[in-house]
């Protein structure tokens, strides 16, 4: 029996965490991790963009084109690393959050696993990103060519036609985000590539899911406001024990050394304003999919 409530579904991150406030620690405790795994992999590239962008930062309006060739140099040397890193340290995030909710009973190491469950999260993942990204291309693109050939071919009510098309073409691409948002939960459930079983699930459901996603999405601008309200006093105390007109031209390993508790510290606080935040995003996805699959609990 269905038991879909997008208003309980949308708050079920901070029911995860209030059922294992550990997993918080375990989730913050990984994002640092994660932090630390790309910058000894990528160390050299990050800090020669930095440097570069401090360099164009001096020179202001005066930069030449040749002068953002050391920086996308160094741009270059990072996305090549950052890009796969960064999908599969999202699956493992992702995927333990939706564990939380689909499988509450396996809590060992706050949900985090890397196995065929990720793998397949960040397969399914990257999969649907790139059919959400060709669909979005393709839409726009019919929506801008019909109304930049009505507005250069001077139709009566041109511009109007064109900001419906645009309109139209964006409801499209959040409709097909809809339909394939429960993919991962189902990925995690039922332990196969789900790349499309979603569309069948959310049949039906689409304005509930979206009503449930806005109210998700200002739960997490609620969570970063109050994250830094309560981390602000703490960041600025830091922020005065460092002598900044002394480091003003250093370059970034004297910076690091010299401001390096601070930066620590700055680290551990967005980490886990990060870890709730990723419990608020995620599970409601995977408490729609238990509602709409007949196997809630608490919904």
């Amino acid at each position: 029996m269905t038991m879909f409530s997008a208003t309980d579904a949308a708050f079920e991150g901070f029911r995860v965490v209030r059922r294992k406030p550990v997993v918080l620690l375990w989730w913050a405790g990984f994002y640092m991790l994660s932090f630390a795994l790309i910058f000894a992999l990528a160390a050299g590239p990050i800090i020669g963009m930095i440097n570069a962008f401090g360099d164009l930062e001096a020179m202001g309006p005066a930069a030449t084109p040749q002068d953002f060739e050391p920086f996308m140099a160094a741009y270059m040397g990072v996305m090549p690393l950052m890009v796969p890193l960064g999908i599969l340290l999202g699956a493992v995030t992702t995927a333990a959050v939706a564990r939380s909710v689909v499988e509450p009973g396996k809590s060992a190491f706050g949900y985090l696993r890397v196995g065929m469950d990720e793998v397949r999260v960040a397969v399914v993942s990257l999969v649907l990103s790139i059919v959400i990204g060709i669909a979005s291309f393709i839409a726009f693109m019919v929506a801008i060519g019909i109304g930049g050939a009505m507005i250069a071919g001077d139709v009566p009510g041109a511009w109007l036609v064109a900001i419906v098309l645009g309109i139209a073409a964006a409801a499209a691409v959040v409709w097909l985000s809809v339909r394939l948002s429960l993919a991962v939960p189902i990925t995690v459930a039922e332990k196969k590539f789900a790349f499309f079983e979603s569309f069948k699930m959310t049949g039906g459901h689409v304005w509930g899911l979206i009503g449930m996603a806005i109210i998700a999405f200002v739960m997490t601008i609620v969570v970063s406001i109050l994250a830094s309200i309560v981390f602000f006093p703490v960041s600025m105390g830091l922020f005065a024990t460092v002598d900044w007109q002394a480091l003003e031209n250093a370059d970034i390993g004297t910076i690091l050394q010299s401001a390096g508790p601070m930066i620590l510290v700055a680290i551990v606080l967005q980490a886990i304003s990060a870890a709730l935040q990723a419990a608020v995003t995620y599970a409601p996805f995977a408490a729609a999919y238990m509602g709409l699959k007949g196997t809630a609990t608490h919904l």
